[in-house]
């Protein structure tokens, strides 16, 4: 069934597929599509768009037809068009429905699952080129297309600021995860204490330092196949494959790992952390909502208990809702 667009989206889309046909066709004798009008480019773009967004709001997880909407642009009538950065610009700076909604939260993953796509047809096309004409400037061409792809598809996953994951890359490797059968997903909410004081104090550029540091230390602190992302504000999200075993062991050095103040512009700035922890047993159906929200509990219980430490929570067999496990706190000392 179609997908409802409330009307703010729909006056969004409509100011961007007009800024992306304007952007691909300036007018004039040197325009990159003469055979095309502006009216045309509009309602082809607009199709494009509305087709990405019944997939961002659909199931199961539409990424081979998200992409496949993303070789179309490199085919007629657009074969001949440069446009990989206005479509780039087009939807990936695209914010569709209410926040915190479905669309809303897929929408950048789909997006760049069809630019990446996109990128990828100009690529094959220009070594097809390369082979028929063994042109130096085509292979100036394939590399600028090939890094292009590459920050493109970076850009998309990752925090502008610390370049951590970001939630729909978290999610998605969270979903990977749980489709192991020796071990469980273990996910850490760490929040940092007092932040607003930390930008209230010292400048919101300071803050800002702090962050890229306890980036930098938590991937220091956490194996290789972890992903870390920031989730929020001054929030960060940990998850790996793990057994339940290892999961307070990892917590601690994390903790460790962020209680030394960090050094910065300003001078020394103190920094501690809070963190709440949660396991999915293999096996079992992984919802990362109810993972990330059963964290989100135990850390809570854990700034409760006087913040710099942390407090483990599960998901319960029989009530996902369960409290974090009582008394089951460890401080970091000093």
């Amino acid at each position: 069934m179609p997908i409802r667009i409330d009307t703010r989206t729909n006056a969004v889309v409509t100011a961007t597929v007009r800024e992306w046909a304007r952007a691909a066709h300036p007018g004039g004798a040197g325009s990159i599509v003469p055979a095309l009008e502006p009216d045309d480019m509009e309602r082809i773009f607009g199709r494009i768009i509305g087709e990405l967004l019944e997939l961002a709001g659909s199931e199961p997880f539409p990424v081979p037809a998200a992409r496949a909407i993303g070789r179309r642009l490199a085919e007629a009538p657009f074969e001949r068009t440069r446009m990989l950065a206005p479509a780039s610009r087009a939807l990936l700076g695209l914010a569709p429905g209410e926040p915190g909604s479905l669309i809303a939260t897929r929408w950048p993953f789909i997006a760049s699952q069809a630019i990446d796509s996109y990128a990828e047809a100009l690529q094959q096309r220009a070594l097809a080129q390369q082979e028929r004409s063994l042109s130096e400037a085509v292979s100036v061409r394939v590399q600028e297309i090939a890094a292009l792809q590459t920050r493109l598809r970076h850009e998309a996953t990752h925090d502008a600021l610390t370049d951590l994951a970001n939630r729909s890359l978290l999610k998605e490797r969270v979903r990977m995860m749980s489709t192991d059968p020796a071990r469980g997903v273990g996910l850490l909410l760490i929040d940092l204490d007092d932040f607003k004081q930390i930008n209230d104090g010292y400048g919101h550029s300071v803050g800002d330092e702090v962050l890229v540091t306890i980036a930098q230390r938590l991937r220091s602190a956490c194996p290789a196949e972890t992903v870390i992302s920031r989730y929020g504000g001054d929030e960060f999200v940990v998850a790996l494959p793990v057994r339940r075993n290892s999961l307070g062991e990892l917590a601690m050095r994390v903790l460790a790992a962020l209680c030394e103040p960090v050094h910065t512009a300003a001078g020394p700035v103190p920094a501690s952390a809070s963190v709440g922890t949660a396991f999915c047993p293999p096996g079992r159906d992984c919802d990362f909502a109810d993972l990330l929200r059963s964290a989100d509990r135990a850390m809570y219980s854990a700034k409760t208990a006087g913040k710099r430490q942390f407090a483990v929570s599960e998901l319960d067999p029989e009530e996902v809702d369960s409290a974090p496990t009582a008394g089951r706190f460890a401080a970091v000392a000093g």
